[in-house]
């Protein structure tokens, strides 16, 4: 019987603990999404898109860590800001290193993605990037991914919230015992 509270008191330490890291760290997200990884030292990312698949995948989450840029090599996956759209908000991309240059002082970084032979159509400097990719966390990206879809579109939140409260409903209603409607006649 001591054993069993002494093992139950541990678990419970050590759920309060984790759920206390990520409270922390979502917290964090939500006030201070750029300083994220001057703090912490790492920050996850979801894959959005299948350019670097089947390495990362759509739905999978890369953690990347700061990067060191003296040590960044040819091949080394990177995550780095660049305005995809030419509409001045930068985008978050994950690609490999390609070429490193330095023109006038300045290092300059070609990248790719997964499969191709010849670099993207920009370049980035230093300062684009972000941190270099340590691992990968399969599939929980979706649950970001659902909340972004969530966060940008009110009347998809709206649907959401009606399925999960009519599920609510129809599962009271089937679990609802046979004496309870005699006794509301009665």
């Amino acid at each position: 019987m001591e054993n069993q509270s002494l093992k139950k008191k541990i678990l419970n330490i050590i759920f309060y603990t984790i759920t206390s890291i990520l409270f922390i760290f979502i917290a964090l997200e939500v006030i201070a999404p750029n300083k994220t990884m001057d703090i912490i030292g790492f920050k996850g990312f979801a894959v959005l898109t299948p350019s670097m698949e089947p390495v990362y995948n759509v739905g999978d989450i890369v953690i990347s860590t700061k990067a060191n840029l003296d040590e960044l090599e040819i091949g080394d996956p990177i995550t780095f800001r660049i305005d995809l759209n030419n509409d001045g908000k930068k985008e978050l991309v994950t690609h490999y290193i390609f070429s490193i240059e330095t023109i006038d002082g300045v290092r300059a970084y070609e990248t790719v993605p997964e499969g191709r032979d010849y670099a993207d159509p920009w370049t980035i400097y230093d300062d684009d990037i972000v941190g270099v990719v340590a691992f990968k966390i399969p599939w929980v990206g979706y649950v970001i991914i659902f909340a972004l879809i969530l966060i940008e579109n009110p009347i998809f939140l709206g649907l959401v919230v009606l399925n999960v409260v009519i599920i609510v409903v129809i599962i009271k209603l089937i679990k609802k015992k046979p004496g309870e409607d005699q006794d509301a006649v009665e």
